[in-house]
């Protein structure tokens, strides 16, 4: 296994910062190998008979790390996980739950890896098992690794205080970054005009109350999203979708797999191992295309096929959001982009996964504050019912598609040709294309021809269709020939304010 130019400066930049005596984090996107930045980090210093210890929350998480540094480094190890059931004591490096490991009498390491470490609470939220730890092995240096290093309820989990465990981030390689390299799938969507009403949902915590979020999918609104999911997704493998409750999750699944064709589950915290491990068999074997989860989904999930991501759980963690977009972002042969259609608001109020930037902002000194309410936010959102239009809109960034965004269009369904008289009283040719995108999105493109003033792009109009047509003439005279004409085969069309342009004809 060989690291690649990223991942190489990464893990120089993470093995000066221990010869420098740093505590430090380093941001890298799902997806980007941080697993392989790790274990170049932990053979470095166990070659040195340092103790390393690479820590997380998740069971999943640890074997994964373990078996990444088994195949690259090629060296001894232990792993510390009661799930796993091992308790292996005497090695320089160490994988292991942060839940296991707090209770091991075992020898101080020199440094400690936390993976996943925006689950690591800030020093001042009282005792917590990584801050139990920290205090336990006080001269052990301390690195972070995230794909998201900022936490809702106190902001990012670096910087110049008691409060911070980690410093400072020494290295950052972001979704736009690896996607730009061709390291990622990049993520596509559109703004759905079914949007949940979160106006009226409370918060607790940090967060939407998520059994009141359930109250508020009414089954009226759930058949919609099942009816726009089955529109929009016809030619996607795999789809996941976000639900806010163990119900929302039973009932989506129905509904889906009605609307949909597709063998639909239900993956939620309270199956077995067992029931877990024959869903994802069945995932693997394509027998189940649509998979229905609640909170599990997220970190450590790994499925690169994965195409299609479908949010019904809002949420005002933008850490959470990152995550749930970040499934999506794997490169697999079978795919060229991963659909997000967001039915939850979470693209306009937290932007997309490049949105770290935009969603702090600094107020005094070091302090920074999480905004729930970004730029994005606009008020003239439809709350219901089904899909009528549908805007681009960038998972990457979260912004809306500009007026200067391009489609390209190959589905033409239906051609009209309608007479208009202009302000000025001038008559033209509206020309009305139904058509819709590769990913059923029905957009109404215009184009206007003028056949009583006529310019060569009006001549063009006519010659491309073969029509013998002398111009000047009545627009009325000539509107019905349009319609029985051979449609165009390709369209390039741009958004203009509310509507949409038609550019350029392909026959």
């Amino acid at each position: 296994m060989e690291l690649r130019k990223y991942q190489q400066e990464a893990a120089a930049k993470a093995i000066q910062s221990v010869y420098n005596q740093e505590n430090v984090a380093l941001q890298l996107a799902t997806g980007t190998g941080k697993s392989l930045i790790i274990a170049e980090v932990v053979r470095h210093f166990s070659q040195l008979k340092k103790r390393v210890w690479v820590l997380s929350h998740i069971q999943q998480i640890i074997q994964q790390n373990a078996n990444t540094y088994k195949e690259y480094a090629n060296t001894d190890y232990g792993i510390i996980c009661a799930g796993m059931s091992r308790k292996d004591l005497f090695h320089c490096a160490t994988f292991g739950t942060i839940q296991s490991i707090s209770n091991c009498l075992i020898e101080p390491p020199d440094l400690i890896i936390i993976d996943e470490a925006h689950r690591v609470p800030h020093n001042n939220e009282g005792k917590t098992l990584y801050q139990s730890l920290f205090e336990r092995f006080p001269n052990a240096l301390r690195m972070a690794f995230t794909a998201t290093p900022w936490r809702m309820d106190n902001g990012r989990i670096y910087g110049e205080g008691e409060e911070f465990f980690f410093n400072k981030l020494i290295y950052k390689y972001s979704v736009l970054d690896a996607v730009r390299d061709g390291f990622l799938s990049p993520l596509i969507g559109v703004e759905t005009t079914i949007q949940l009403n979160t106006e009226a949902l409370k918060v607790t915590g940090n967060d939407f109350t998520q059994s009141q979020v359930e109250e508020a999918q009414s089954d009226s609104w759930l058949k919609s999203v099942a009816k726009s999911v089955a529109d929009l997704t016809q030619n996607r493998n795999l789809l996941a979708v976000y639900c806010p409750t163990v119900k929302v999750a039973q009932k989506t699944a129905e509904l889906m797999q009605k609307s949909t064709g597709r063998n639909a589950a239900v993956l939620h915290g309270g199956l077995s191992q067992r029931e877990r491990s024959e869903l994802f068999n069945q995932l693997n074997t394509k027998k189940i295309t649509l998979l229905a989860s609640v909170d599990m989904l997220t970190t450590g999930f790994d499925y690169p096929a994965l195409d299609c991501i479908v949010c019904l759980r809002p949420t005002l963690s933008s850490s959470l959001w990152v995550q749930i977009q970040g499934r999506g972002t794997r490169l697999h042969p079978s795919k060229k982009n991963c659909l997000i259609l967001d039915y939850a608001g979470n693209l306009i109020r937290l932007g997309g996964v490049g949105m770290y930037e935009s969603f702090f902002k600094e107020l005094s000194g070091e302090k920074f504050e999480a905004i729930a309410q970004q730029p994005y936010v606009r008020k003239e959102r439809f709350t219901h019912p089904g899909v009528t239009s549908l805007r681009p809109i960038d998972p990457m960034t979260g912004d809306i598609a500009k007026d200067k965004a391009r489609l390209t269009i190959n589905n033409i369904h239906k051609v009209n040709s309608v007479p208009i008289t202009t302000r000025r009283g001038d008559t033209l040719l509206l020309i009305q294309y139904t058509c819709s995108t590769v990913e059923n999105a029905r957009i109404n493109a215009t184009l206007f021809v003028n056949t009583q003033d006529p310019k060569p792009t009006d001549y063009d109009f006519f010659q491309r269709r073969q029509l013998a047509v002398s111009l000047p003439s009545d627009p009325k005279a000539i509107s019905y020939m349009i319609k029985s004409c051979q449609y165009p085969s390709e369209l390039t069309v741009q958004k203009r304010g509310k509507y949409w342009s038609v550019l350029e004809e392909c026959f």
